[in-house]
């Protein structure tokens, strides 16, 4: 639009003058933003696919930009504001230090996934629990070594179902209570032989994302899971399937259980013989596509709400099907409603 122009001008040039400078140039304490132009990049992605854009008055925006001329702090909250407002709270700009900071976090957390899966919870010998961690993207690695990373997260988890299912595992419990998100296909493909997906004309649905082009499905197959369009994630080794064929789950959940946490429980919601237990989620039900700015910086661009099988989903938090109060009880109420099923007590 016209009426945009005059702000668009005036912000590129307070932002050539407070980043482009060299004689103005930032200690490396101060507040960190994009380029000038990766900013516009940015608030163009905003105001243009965010998922909840309409909560933005990008003029306003970009004129509180243009006022804050050299303040760095404050173009820096104005952008958060506006990146938090059109996202949900789910998207972001991650800058250098965040990049850094969160490379090592997603190694520390990917490392902790072999401790998580090997806790021993006190419940029936009859039930497999599996604690979910988080997988968090690298994004300083080459694509190859974050496939490869997904992969291997992936496999792990796998290969605990694989050692837990020795012919006395009548049921099992899905434990995304501290699950905090990251990339979902790796858990998705880790749980691989706990989902039995919904039949259509071309596969097994588990749920899906919807924009405002429709439903984009997300399946399974032998070793596989993907979205419709892409390859998503798959691998020959990821095959197993339960000596039983099938077996009750139970998914735990809570406020901590966010984004791709969200999307594990929404890929057993409608399963038969699957039950949610716990708290509502922590409201990150949410897609968020990591997009590379024109000067190497990330925005996380949230664009659109996870449904589940049968297409069911706000964006908002996850209801658990029965609610229980935090701690050991919510373990202990999927228990017992994991023994009464017939798989358990043989009937």
């Amino acid at each position: 639009m016209n009426s945009r122009l005059p702000a668009r001008a005036i912000l590129a040039a307070a932002l050539l003058a407070a980043c482009g400078s060299p004689a103005l140039a930032a200690p490396a304490a101060a507040v960190e933003l994009p380029s000038a132009e990766a900013l516009e990049q940015m608030l163009h992605l905003l105001e243009t696919q965010s998922l909840y854009r309409d909560r933005v008055d990008w003029n306003d925006a970009r004129a509180q930009l243009a006022a804050a001329g050299d303040d760095r702090a404050q173009q820096r909250r104005v952008l958060d504001d506006a990146a938090t407002r059109s996202s949900g709270g789910h998207g972001r700009w991650i800058s250098p230090r965040q990049q850094r900071e969160r490379s090592g976090r997603a190694q520390r957390l990917n490392a902790g996934q072999s401790a998580a899966l090997a806790e021993s919870p006190k419940v029936d010998a009859r039930i497999g629990v599996l604690k979910v961690g988080p997988f968090v993207e690298d994004l300083q690695r080459s694509e190859q070594q974050r496939y490869d990373a997904r992969k291997a997260y992936a496999l792990a988890l796998q290969q605990r179902i694989v050692d837990l299912d020795d012919g006395t595992r009548c049921a099992w419990v899905v434990d995304v209570s501290s699950n905090g998100g990251g990339n979902m296909w790796p858990m998705l493909l880790g749980l691989l032989p706990l989902l039995q997906g919904t039949p259509d004309a071309q596969g097994a649905l588990i749920g899906a994302f919807r924009s405002a082009d429709g439903l984009q499905w997300w399946r399974q197959g032998e070793g596989e899971v993907r979205q419709d369009g892409t390859h998503g994630l798959r691998s020959r080794q990821a095959a197993y399937h339960l000596r039983a064929g099938s077996a009750p789950v139970a998914v735990l959940m809570g406020a901590r259980t966010a984004s791709s946490g969200e999307a594990v429980a929404l890929a057993f919601r409608g399963q038969a013989g699957s039950r949610s237990f716990g708290q509502p989620s922590a409201g990150f039900s949410t897609g968020n596509r990591p997009v590379t700015l024109v000067d190497g910086t990330t925005l996380l661009l949230t664009h659109n709400v996870m449904a589940d099988r049968n297409g069911r989903g706000d964006g908002a938090r996850l209801q658990p099907d029965e609610a229980t109060a935090s701690g050991p009880g919510t373990l202990a109420a999927a228990q017992a409603w994991l023994l009464a099923q017939p798989a358990c007590t043989g009937g």
